[in-house]
């Protein structure tokens, strides 16, 4: 079994909300949503914020398209 030390741990879990609010931003940037938001959301939450991530990015095309559209996904 594996133990870290503490300044091991801490370190790994700010480089996973580092990399987490980095790349949140990024998809942010490509889906056209806030990046600011987004960054700072998965710097604080991490991983965790990635399902409230999609869920906002449907809901935000289904208000961008309006009521009986339909849309072709490539």
């Amino acid at each position: 079994m594996i133990f870290f030390s503490i300044n091991e741990a801490v370190l790994v879990v700010a480089g996973v909300l580092l990399i987490s609010g980095v790349v949140m931003g990024n998809l942010a940037f490509r889906s056209g949503l806030g990046v600011k938001r987004w960054t700072l959301i998965g710097l604080i939450l991490g991983p965790v914020g990635y399902p409230l991530f999609n869920t906002h990015k449907r809901f935000a095309m289904k208000r961008a398209a309006g009521k009986r559209a339909s849309t072709i996904r490539l």
